[in-house]
C-alpha cells in the first residue's frame, strides 16, 4: 500500500523530542511519527503498547527474581560449607569470639547504616578498603 504524503508543523521542542526519540530507537522520524500519530488515534493502538511495555516489565521483574533466588542459594551454600569447616569452640574460646564478633557486627551495621544514607548501595562495590 502507497503511503500518502502529508505536511506537518510542529513546536521544536515537539521536533527535539521526536527526533531524540526516534534516534534512541534508531528508526527514521518518519516511522515514528506514523506510530505517534497512530497511537493517537486508535486506542487499541496504545491498548497494545501498553500490554507490550507491561510484558518487558514482568521479564525484568522474572529476571530479578531468578537472581535474587540464585544469591539466597548461593549465601545459603556459603554458610553450609562454612558452618562445616569451622568446628566449634572450646568454652572459654567462645566467650571471646562472642565478644569479637558482636564488635565487629557493630560496626558492619554502623557501615551499612552509613552507606544506605549516603545513598551508595546502588553500585556494587565490594572493596574491602572502603
Amino acid at each position: 500500500m502507497k503511503k500518502i504524503r502529508m505536511t506537518i508543523y510542529l513546536d521544536p521542542a515537539v521536533y527535539d523530542d521526536l527526533r531524540a526519540y526516534a534516534g534512541s530507537r534508531r528508526q527514521p522520524l518518519s516511522i515514528m511519527a506514523e506510530a505517534a500519530v497512530a497511537a493517537f488515534v486508535n486506542p487499541e493502538q496504545r491498548e497494545l503498547a501498553i500490554v507490550r511495555k507491561l510484558g518487558a516489565i514482568e521479564r525484568q521483574l522474572d529476571r530479578m527474581k531468578r537472581d535474587a533466588n540464585i544469591s539466597i542459594e548461593a549465601f545459603m551454600v556459603y554458610v553450609w560449607l562454612w558452618l562445616g569447616a569451622n568446628p566449634p569452640l572450646p568454652e572459654q574460646a567462645a566467650i571471646a569470639a562472642r565478644a569479637s564478633a558482636t564488635e565487629r557486627y557493630d560496626q558492619f551495621m554502623e557501615t551499612l547504616g552509613q552507606r544506605l544514607a549516603a545513598g551508595d548501595c546502588s553500585k556494587a562495590s565490594f572493596d574491602i578498603r572502603a
